[in-house]
């Protein structure tokens, strides 16, 4: 007789050690093999890409035009690449369309703009600025489009000729404005929201406290919407030499407009001159390879934006002892080290003490794209920036497509602020949400009981807040304000009174903003550095740009992402695409709503931040 351990195991305990053996061996393999990956991707670089001797650049930006481009999780992108929304730098274009004007190889920019999903209006008017120097040394742009949505088509604009396929279309609908309102809904599930805000333009609560929008919102809201607009019309019909009033039938009367082509968009849009012809893609690359000629795979000889700035070495590094610093603030603001694609204070803190120690850079330019965040982070941000100056160091704002709320207390006191006409800037203002469910929880059976020690002792959503807590947060959003207001006073030389007068979160667009004094001039990044060069006293300089500092991690992560990006989308060049296949404006609300609410870190619970601060 056998013994107890003579025994075989069972059927079941084998069929798990084998699923057991079977799980370590694939999960070993998938380790090597991911390591391989990273290996490769690491120490194998892509051959440097060659310029044609005659040939076009190809400007064919993917996803979003984004003023720094955030960095990505390798493996997300290896396992779910259509969750990664492809992003180009603003700089990157620029600095393209720079270096081929005066490149005797480049003869013409081709604008590929299919899969272009977002495009704000400040950056599509500073790379039509761009294209009109281009055109300046005698070169041609060329766009092509299957389809061309409102802000594509404001950049497509700027070119000789415009392309559309013949089953194409232009859409100009204009700019709106609207939110959801959840008050009904909150009421329904018994949700007490309690808010603390200064300013009746400071419409960030309005969502969770009204069912539809304030007047004083909408006063705000339609001046913005028709400044936006107003601005967008005059640029296209100047570049297209159109006739308003045909523009505007084109635009307030589309409906009608198109049942004169009995549903043709493409030769509607011709037909009012906003194309110049109608080709399919096939037609569109043999009319340019009539200009620049075949490649040895039958395109036109083209380059990608990314290959071009690869072949001619980007942007050389600055070796002086002469600079001026360039730092870009992209993002909510909030407290902490938080990976870039926010502006964390304490990174950024970090990086603005470096510049005040490096004798080598004499004045700072700050690039800011931002809706704002923490009131607190935003105040450490900003004494940062004052004790620069205070080191001898002029400081110049640089505001891309937004910079209000947060994103104007940071610049409140430089030396010098520059704003884009379309910039959305301003409210100033402070807001406090706090949401508690203590009638919920009643309304199923749920009660909360204790004891405390003071009246501050229970802050709690699930119980709600005590009339000592409601008033604390009150004072401080109040006081939040006065700060607020006096750092703009004394940075803009203005009385508390007029700021006043100016805030209470109203948001204000670029070129209104500098009739008001909350800017001083209108310009890009370029007017910003020439100021600070004019600041400091310097004739002879070099320009730094500097990143944030990463982490052996984040360096990681972008070395991966880079070598991918350069790989994948660098040589595309010569060929589009059927048409993108972007998100839509439901989801990419729902995933801003999800990064702005990620951002609510302050200690305070007070927010200098600007809800309507992405216009559609």
């Amino acid at each position: 007789m056998n013994s107890p351990t003579d025994q075989k195991p069972g059927l079941l305990r084998r069929i798990g050690n084998a699923l057991t053996w079977t799980r370590l061996i694939l999960s070993n393999l998938i380790f090597f093999g991911l390591l391989i990956v990273v290996l490769v991707m690491l120490f194998s670089g892509a051959p440097t890409p060659q310029v044609p001797a005659r040939g076009a650049l190809v400007l064919n930006p993917e996803g979003s035009v984004v003023e720094q481009r955030s960095p990505v999780d390798p493996l997300q992108q290896f396992f779910a690449p259509g969750s990664v929304l492809a992003e180009a730098e603003l700089t990157d274009l620029l600095d393209a369309l720079e270096r081929a004007r005066d490149d005797e190889r480049i003869a013409l920019v081709v604008l590929d703009l299919d899969d272009l999903q977002y495009l704000s209006t400040a950056h599509a008017s500073l790379l039509g600025d761009g294209l009109v120097e281009f055109r300046k040394s005698g070169k041609q742009v060329v766009a092509y489009g299957s389809y061309y949505d409102q802000q594509p088509y404001l950049l497509a604009s700027h070119a000789d000729a415009i392309y559309l396929h013949p089953f194409g279309q232009v859409m100009l609908p204009g700019y709106n404005l609207s939110q959801l309102y959840f008050k009904n809904l909150l009421d329904r599930l018994d949700v007490n929201v309690r808010v603390f805000r200064t300013g009746e333009y400071k419409e960030i609560a309005e969502p969770f406290i009204r069912a539809d929008m304030s007047d004083a919102a909408r006063e705000a809201n339609l001046e913005l919407v028709n400044g936006l607009w107003s601005y967008y019309r005059d640029r296209v019909i100047g570049n297209r030499r159109l006739e308003a009033e045909r523009l505007q039938r084109y635009t307030q009367d589309y409906d009608q407009a198109v049942a004169e082509t009995d549903g043709d968009f493409a030769r509607l849009a011709v037909e009012y001159h906003l194309v110049d012809e109608l080709l399919t893609p096939d037609q569109a690359r043999a009319r340019i390879a009539d200009e620049v000629g075949y490649d040895a795979d039958g395109n036109f000889n083209g380059i990608g934006f990314r290959d071009y700035l690869a072949a001619v070495n980007g942007r050389p590094a600055p070796t002086g002892d002469t600079q001026i610093g360039v730092i870009t603030a992209q993002g909510p603001i909030m407290m902490g080290r938080q990976m870039p694609g926010v502006i964390a204070a304490d990174r950024l803190v970090g990086q603005l003490r470096e510049v005040r120690k490096d004798d080598k850079i004499k004045a700072l330019v700050l690039r800011v794209d931002s809706p704002g965040g923490s009131a607190f982070a935003s105040e450490l941000i900003r004494q940062e920036l004052e004790l620069t100056q205070l080191a001898g160091k002029p400081v110049v704002i640089s505001m891309g497509p937004t910079a209000a709320s947060g994103g104007y207390w940071i610049s409140a006191t430089a030396d010098a602020i520059f704003a884009e006409p379309t910039t959305l800037t301003g409210s100033i203002g402070v807001v406090g949400i706090v949401p508690t469910f203590e009638k919920s929880l009643e309304a199923v059976g749920i009660t909360s009981d204790g004891v405390r020690t003071t009246p501050l002792s229970s802050i709690d959503p699930l119980s709600g807040l005590s009339d000592a807590t409601a008033s604390v947060l009150q004072t401080g959003t109040d006081h939040t304000y006065r700060q607020f207001i006096n750092l703009v006073a004394r940075g803009r030389d203005m009385t508390p009174e007029r700021v006043d007068e100016l805030a209470r979160g109203r948001v204000w667009l670029g070129n209104r903003a500098v009739d008001l004094g909350l800017v001083d001039a209108l310009g890009g990044r370029e007017a910003a550095i020439a100021r600070a060069a004019e600041l400091a006293g310097l004739t002879d300089y070099e320009v730094r740009r500097l990143a944030q500092p990463l982490t052996p991690r984040e360096l990681l992560l972008q070395q991966l992402t880079g070598n991918a990006i350069s790989g994948v989308l660098g040589g595309a060049a010569s060929g589009w695409s059927d048409g993108a296949v972007g998100l839509t404006p439901l989801m990419r609300q729902a995933g801003d709503a999800w990064k702005l609410l990620r951002t609510l870190n302050d200690p305070r619970h007070s927010y200098a931040l600007c809800l309507v601060c992405r216009v559609d």
